[in-house]
């Protein structure tokens, strides 16, 4: 009797939880969460990077959680105010994110001789 009541919390427990898309692709960009709640979205300040969130133009707005390998703090801080692509699982609420991509990166400065 207590088995088949575990065994019934378990199978509640995860029937009850979001489904995730593996390997899911999105388009967006990595932003300071205050940026995003002040509607800054194309000139975000610095200051305002931490937290960082992946925004979509639909308006969405998930957390990101580095899982892939390669992918840390570094990698993020780099792609911060980009367009990227990301993929990965996604909640209603966070990103676990597998690979990412910026799709418009910093170009280098040139310089001209005259």
């Amino acid at each position: 009797m207590v088995r088949q009541i575990v065994l019934f919390l378990l199978v509640t427990a995860f029937a009850a939880a979001p489904v995730m898309a593996e390997g899911e692709r999105i388009k967006g960009r990595i932003l300071g969460e205050t940026c995003v709640q002040k509607g800054k979205i194309g000139e975000c300040y610095l200051k305002w990077a931490n937290p960082m969130v992946f925004w979509t133009e639909e308006g969405d707005t998930y957390r990101i959680i580095l899982v892939g390998e390669g992918l840390d703090q570094v990698s993020l801080d780099k792609a911060f105010g980009r367009e990227v692509m990301m993929e990965g699982w996604v909640t209603d609420e966070a990103i676990k994110v597998t690979k990412m991509t910026v799709l418009n990166p910093a170009r280098k400065k040139e310089f001209f001789k005259g």
